[in-house]
């Protein structure tokens, strides 16, 4: 079904496309400049996406030189096998102590504090982790608040709206396509700068810790524009997460410390054995890729499988602990499980990926002008909700300063009408021997969850292009929706995930294949080795025409050792 209807077109300055903590300071930010700014949001403000499962807010608790550099060091060594920039890392830091925390409470957020007024840390050490107010609550608070201060302050919003792809002239980002979900209507927003903060949890595999809402679309909008992308082969799988019912997979057993104590889940084998606990690495404070090593080793043995037979418990921890510190612990209530006296059954999930769109970390400007991408769909690795404010407040600054001193561009009709054609294009009813497009996300996940799981290799991946392709050859053809309607139809919706996961996905095996050792969240049974003589460097891709052209870039990194190699399995890190 084709449209030639002109597209009603809407005219900001900025538009910020994400409901999270990156496009909700963003949005604020850019009104409290006195600009004009649109926020466009594919589910609902503040309550989808991967803000609301953020459990902790790191905290550096010193600003003495040496002690800061050393929290770095351990930070670029543990936290991201150092592809982290680590000035990065002490910028975001020092405003999550001196504007985050402040303006949060200011705000109305509740911070769990003890009887002195000291924030309630993990440990008494230099960083820790702090709660708003349980661990386990804290995403969803902050969101809440500050969801109710962008409808306070009226920041123009749109819901259920999903921006669909980036309009671009002479390498310059002017504006955005998008479809009206309640009223499926397509329309144009064009602005001075855009700011992509779609986040970084992607539904790309069959358990995810994502929501329905996150199918790679800001990564595959960018791509597409031909914005430069960055080690989308780093994957952050959990190991802890519920093995079933699979409602349940987004319930998570937290390896990291639990709140007034240095002690943190356990995991045991098929034999009830222990396997792993934190006091094996104990400067370590967020273990979430040593748990998959060990884990690994145990489903060698035939001591667990990668989606059960392994279990996780809070046994040796106290109960009054769990009971005012964990949010989660009612949880587990419903399914009959005393989490005092009871280990759980757990299994492995997709969460989060560390790569993106490729930005600089001092501006989160991206390599098309015009274009942000703040917090998680950005290329400077995975921080807490915290680290995501930041960088939502300083792309908010630097698309502000591009709008104050242009005027508002031409759009590229040419592109409007191209897209237009396409997202109506897929207002087709289904065949009888037809699909729905939700049944080829399903066929998308599996390939994904069989083939690039935590442990990869050069003929899985091989294998999972190969399917990825037929999906395209044979069954896209035979994609059709229940009902044409526009109002209201997730199958359309979901139509147009089904292309963005797909491209997203390939681009991320590509990358996969071109990274030759395993580190951090990255494993390769062929290349089982830690390489930093040739591979403490990014990998960075360009769409060229229906192709994509890979390079390297040096990791901006002053810790890593010079020449190391070490076996993966093995190594301190």
């Amino acid at each position: 079904m084709q449209s030639s209807q002109v597209p009603r077109t809407i005219e900001t300055d900025v538009v910020v496309i994400g409901g999270g903590s990156a496009g909700v300071h963003a949005a604020l930010k850019v009104q409290a400049e006195g600009l004009r700014v649109l926020q466009v949001v594919k589910g609902f403000l503040g309550r989808s996406g991967a803000s609301i499962f953020a459990g902790n807010l790191q905290l550096q608790k010193t600003k003495d030189p040496v002690e800061e550099e050393k929290f770095m060091g351990i930070r670029a060594r543990y936290g991201s096998s150092y592809l982290n920039d680590p000035d990065y890392i002490k910028r975001a830091c020092r405003f999550t102590e001196d504007v985050f925390f402040p303006e949060m409470e200011r705000r109305g957020l509740y911070i769990r504090r003890d009887e002195q007024g000291e924030l309630v840390t993990s440990s008494d050490r230099k960083a820790g982790n702090v709660w708003a107010p349980n661990q386990g609550f804290s995403g969803t608070m902050i969101m809440e608040v500050l969801r109710k201060d962008a409808l306070v302050r009226k920041v123009p919003l749109l819901q259920e709206s999903m921006v669909t792809s980036l309009l671009v002239t002479a390498g310059q980002v002017v504006g955005v396509t998008a479809l009206d979900i309640v009223r499926g209507e397509f329309f144009v927003i064009r602005a001075k700068a855009v700011i992509v903060a779609t986040g970084p949890g992607n539904y790309l595999a069959t358990r995810s810790t994502a929501t329905r809402e996150q199918c790679g679309n800001g990564f595959a909008m960018a791509y597409r524009a031909g914005a430069q992308m960055q080690d989308l082969e780093m994957q952050w799988f959990h190991a802890s997460d519920i093995a079933a019912p699979k409602s349940w997979m987004r319930l998570h057993i937290y390896p990291n410390p639990m709140p007034v104590t240095e002690k943190s889940v356990r995991l045991y084998g098929t034999d009830r054995e222990m396997f792993f606990h934190l006091g094996m690495h104990p400067q370590v404070k967020q273990p979430y890729y040593l748990q998959l090593r060990y884990l690994y080793n145990e489903v060698k043995k035939g001591n667990a499988r990668w989606h059960g037979g392994y279990y996780g418990g809070y046994t040796h921890i106290e109960p009054e602990i769990m009971e005012n510190y964990s949010y989660q612990s009612q949880f587990f209530k419903h399914l009959g499980i005393d989490i005092n006296k009871d280990l759980v059954e757990l299994g492995i999930t997709w969460h989060l990926t560390f790569g993106g769109i490729r930005t600089d970390t001092h501006t989160m400007a991206s390599s098309l002008a015009g274009l942000y991408a703040p917090g998680g769909v950005g290329s400077h690795g995975v921080g807490s909700i915290t680290y995501v404010g930041y960088d939502g407040t300083v792309a908010a600054e630097q698309a502000c300063e591009r709008s104050r001193r242009m005027a508002l561009p031409p759009l590229p009709e040419e592109q409007v009408r191209s897209e237009q054609q396409r997202l109506h294009g897929h207002l087709k009813l289904k065949g009888q021997a037809g699909l729905l497009p939700a049944q080829v996300k399903k066929s998308i996940r599996e390939i994904m969850s069989e083939k690039m799981g935590y442990v990869k290799n050069e003929s899985r991946m091989a294998s999972a292009l190969d399917d990825l392709a037929e999906v395209r050859e044979r069954i896209l053809p035979r994609m059709g929706l229940g009902s044409v309607s526009r109002t209201w139809n997730y199958d359309w919706v979901d139509a147009l995930d089904v292309e963005d996961m797909l491209d997203v996905c390939e681009l991320t095996i590509r990358a996969s294949m071109q990274r030759k050792e395993s580190r951090g969240y990255f494993f390769r049974e062929d290349y089982p080795f830690i390489d930093n003589k040739n591979w403490l460097k990014h990998t960075v891709a360009t769409r060229v025409g229906t192709d994509i052209r890979f390079a390297f870039t040096p990791a901006a990194q002053k810790f890593a050792p010079e020449n190391e190699t070490d076996d993966f399995l093995t190594a301190d890190y």
